[in-house]
């Protein structure tokens, strides 16, 4: 089968078809898109070699699966299972996981790929394949407020109205909050607004303007620091981005002005199929382009433009 393959540069190569062991399942994929992470791994971040990505819609191709010629989603984090992490339901930090297409794990830029079961989520079939591609990005949005209580008289401040960006917006949007998203890119903000969302360029904000909450995925090294500047005292800040090279911060403004600070990483799948389902939050503004597989490495050189939000692989 083609796949697009990481190994100090990415490259399409012809590699066997995955053969699933026992639990897991072969999948063709039917659409997959790209992340940042993908874009983050192809500069060096976790040292990863292999098949790239990791966000997908595809049709269970093994007989036997109680998933068997349906489409379905699937969470990235594959798990041990029996360890302290995973028996205390903690099993997205399984110390002995493999994460689709990021670590240990080929991804899902190919025409197979292969995850257990019981990672699996049916896709509804009344969400488009374009649509349910968005699913774990959407479940990471969620995963918020699964780890916080967000009240609607807080206000908030989102940093970046990139791909995550809009969906956390849209999933706050519905949580009531006053909530503001900021982005450099005056073409980002434009693209908020036309989805109904309250936004603004970072550089109209002032020293003085502050939120009980910040939310920072801008993706850049920098945010943190950006959004640290413009958070209320005993605020909480919520980290999403991860990149190849970190910033080092200032940790005495976190102890001075008693900041709690929240890793947020990958959330629950059923939550975000059941809000695309309800079309409770739209990401098909967000779709800039879509490429066939066989343009998988223009899609990539699309996908690092500054004005691009999401683009999607056709396979």
């Amino acid at each position: 089968m083609k796949a697009l393959v990481f190994n100090k540069v990415p490259e399409i190569l012809e590699v066997p078809v995955p053969v699933p062991e026992h639990g897991s399942v072969l999948i063709k994929v039917l659409y997959s898109s790209i992340c940042n992470t993908d874009i983050e791994i192809i500069k060096g971040y976790m040292g990863f070699k292999g098949i790239l990505g990791h966000e997908f819609v595809g049709e269970v191709v093994t007989s036997e699966s109680r998933f068997f010629g349906q489409r379905v989603v699937g969470e990235i984090n594959c798990s041990c299972g029996e360890c302290y992490l995973c028996l205390t339901g903690r099993k997205t930090h399984c110390p002995y996981r493999s994460t689709l297409g990021i670590m240990d794990h080929d991804g899902v830029f190919a025409e197979y790929c292969v995850l257990p079961e019981s990672n699996l989520h049916l896709v509804p079939e009344d969400i488009d394949p374009e649509i349910a591609v968005f699913t774990e990005p959407l479940a990471a949005a969620v995963e918020i407020f699964e780890q916080i209580q967000i009240r609607p008289s807080q206000n908030v401040f989102i940093f970046g109205a990139g791909k995550l960006g809009l969906l956390i917006s849209q999933v706050f949007r519905l949580n009531g909050c006053e909530t503001i998203t900021f982005d450099i890119s005056e073409s980002k903000v434009k693209k908020a607004r036309s989805m109904g969302i309250h936004a603004a360029l970072v550089q109209t904000l002032s020293e003085s303007d502050k939120a009980e909450i910040c939310v920072e995925c801008t993706g850049n090294a920098d945010g943190i620091d950006i959004a640290l500047k413009h958070l209320y005292p005993r605020g909480k800040l919520i980290l999403k981005t991860t990149v190849e090279k970190c910033e080092k911060i200032d940790l005495n403004q976190i102890v001075i002005n008693e900041f709690e600070i929240i890793g947020s990483r990958c959330g629950l799948f059923e939550p975000a199929l059941s809000l695309l389902g309800q079309r409770l939050v739209n990401p098909q503004p967000m779709i800039t382009k879509v490429f066939s597989f066989e343009e998988i490495l223009k899609a990539f050189e699309c996908a690092v433009k500054p004005e691009i939000i999401k683009v999607i692989i056709k396979h």
